[in-house]
């Protein structure tokens, strides 16, 4: 039954994933996804929780609901399991019991482009963390034409994640699941950087 259920979940990946178009872009070339201009504000635009060896954590990032002050719907999951911290950002191995602080920052409200730190740290490979971004609030005119249509439904089948070491650094693709009918994105992820949604 193992067996049966980790080639279904393969082959959904494969089913899912997109590696399609270049895996390396200059910053002038990457289409970074915009929030649309009727999304709500987001609660937080920095957040930080420890994650530590041994107990999975995560922190949820929301959008805010009509209600002042309550949560909207997510914005954006982040996940370490309890053994998915590898390297301190110094290359030291963790120890059991050790924790980190991690603070997510979304370095532009309007776009979904974040930056996670401490840079250097390292996670585990075989149980990586993982970042799950829904872009249901996302502007759906992907190449900004004012129409909403199949050369748009197109690039969301293109949508990734990417990332970079520094501000000045090309664009890497990070590879991730995409669930369209959801409006959602998962990815592993093995190191700190700075990360956005695009194409």
């Amino acid at each position: 039954m193992r067996r049966l259920l980790l080639t279904l979940s393969a082959l959904l990946l494969l089913g899912c994933a997109d590696n399609t178009g270049p895996a390396t872009r200059d910053d002038d070339q990457l289409n970074i996804v915009r929030q649309s201009a009727t999304a709500p504000a987001l609660l937080v635009t920095r957040d930080s929780f420890y994650a530590k060896v041994g107990a999975g954590r995560e922190k949820r990032i929301y959008y805010a609901d009509v209600v002042p002050g309550d949560s909207g719907e997510e914005f954006l999951r982040f996940e370490v399991p309890g053994d998915g911290l590898l390297r301190h950002p110094d290359g030291h191995l963790f120890a059991p019991g050790d924790s980190i602080l991690i603070t997510i920052t979304i370095v532009d409200a309007t776009r979904f482009l974040f930056t996670f730190e401490p840079s250097g740290l390292l996670f585990n490979p075989n149980d990586p963390a993982r970042l799950k971004v829904r872009y249901v609030n996302s502007d759906k005119d992907f190449n900004d034409d004012g129409v909403e249509n199949e050369v748009d439904s197109v690039i969301e089948s293109e949508l990734d994640l990417w990332h970079r070491q520094t501000a000045t650094s090309p664009w890497f693709k990070n590879g991730s699941v995409k669930f369209e009918e959801l409006d959602e994105l998962s990815a592993n992820i093995r190191s700190f950087s700075q990360y956005a949604l695009a194409w």
